[in-house]
């Protein structure tokens, strides 16, 4: 190997090392990019942070308050400010259609199991912040009851 070749050969390793913490660098910066836009936040919380973001919504006068239980389910006991949209009507995904996907949302159910079904169409269709309270009605109804007060 003459001179030149080995002045190549470190200059070469040099800048391959370079390159890679660019690339590196470039990475982090791209995965950081959808926190700094304001991600989507679509999820299941427990009624303590359901609660607490929907009170800061509210204090913002923004956030809609979703029933996914049945009309019957929701004329025994429902959160004073929710509308119904019965997750098993034919019309439901429609209904959802209609929203502002920019809107805070706070979705309910009996249980969690239709309200979480609920959480991924909206997140599929490109909603922004959709909180679903885990454990639905049954285990929050006097919180749901006073929410809003």
């Amino acid at each position: 190997m003459n001179i030149q070749d080995s002045l190549y050969t470190k200059l070469h390793t040099k800048l391959q090392g370079r390159r890679a913490g660019v690339i590196s660098a470039l990475l982090i910066v791209l995965a950081l990019i959808p926190a700094a836009l304001g991600a989507a936040e679509l999820r299941t919380v427990d009624s303590e942070e359901f609660f607490s973001r929907y009170e800061q919504a509210r204090a913002e006068g923004v956030g809609t308050v979703l029933d996914v239980r049945t009309p019957g389910e929701f004329d025994r006991g429902r959160a004073p400010e929710a509308l119904n949209l019965d997750f098993y009507d034919a019309a439901f995904r429609q209904s959802l259609e209609a929203l502002d996907r920019e809107e805070p949302y706070f979705i309910y159910c009996n249980s969690g199991n239709r309200s979480g079904r609920a959480l991924r169409m909206m997140k599929d269709m490109g909603f922004q912040e959709v909180y679903d309270l885990s454990g639905g009605w049954s285990r929050n109804r006097e919180a749901l009851r006073e929410m809003g007060e």
